[in-house]
């Protein structure tokens, strides 16, 4: 019976890890990284100067760089 218990452990682990890789994928790695919120800020108005909806920017707790959102952070 422990190898049962075992696999299905090791089961719920793989899960996990690649529930956060998709987290990731979807969060961070799919987006434009900004070096700093001078930058991400400057590249919203530029957006903005050509008709996008207003952008937000925030800091990413995976990469520590900036992204764009479209949603208010309030």
């Amino acid at each position: 019976m422990d190898d049962v218990f075992e696999r299905e452990r090791a089961r719920k682990e793989r899960s996990a890890e690649e529930r956060e890789e998709a987290l990731v994928r979807k969060a961070c790695l799919s987006k434009n990284r900004y070096g700093s919120r001078d930058d991400a800020e400057e590249a919203a108005r530029a957006c903005a100067a050509h008709g996008a909806p207003r952008l937000h920017c925030y800091r990413c707790p995976h990469c520590g760089g900036w992204h764009l959102t479209s949603k208010d952070g309030r």
